[in-house]
């Protein structure tokens, strides 16, 4: 008779990999309005773990039309103390031509915190429409 053991490893908890940039922190990148994006960058200590632009129904709206969208901002202070975050969204076309700005009030992020920040935006329906990149802005402010 034969017998088998198995023998199970633990599996291993993965630290995402984290981009150190400096502050203040720029890019250019695909983003498809109703997802969720991870920049994975962190800045003097701050994370910022995710974003999304939701998209909102609008349906029969005119390109003209002004709509109301939701945007959610996910941010980790591994720092002791606090910092003041501005965040500013650029929506481009699809050859980078700026369409509209969203920028977050600047806010507060405690020490040893992680926090979701919701904001709401008004935008053109044709603007976010067409987006189909984002210029990201992200700067700790002290």
């Amino acid at each position: 008779m034969l017998t088998a053991v198995v023998v199970a490893a633990p599996a291993m908890a993965q630290d995402p990999e984290w981009r150190i940039v400096e502050n203040p922190y720029q890019e250019d990148i695909e983003y498809d309005i109703g997802t969720t994006l991870a920049p994975m960058v962190e800045v003097d200590g701050i994370r910022w773990r995710s974003f999304s632009v939701e998209r909102p129904e609008f349906g029969l709206a005119e390109d003209s039309d002004t709509v109301e969208t939701e945007v959610v901002f996910e941010f980790e202070n591994r720092r002791n103390k606090s910092a003041r975050i501005l965040v500013i969204l650029l929506l481009e076309d699809e050859s980078g031509a700026p369409l509209d700005r969203i920028e977050a009030k600047p806010f507060k992020l405690a020490g040893g915190r992680l926090k979701e920040r919701k904001e709401t935006a008004s935008i053109s329906a044709g603007n976010l429409r067409s987006a189909q990149r984002v210029y990201l802005f992200f700067e700790v402010l002290e």
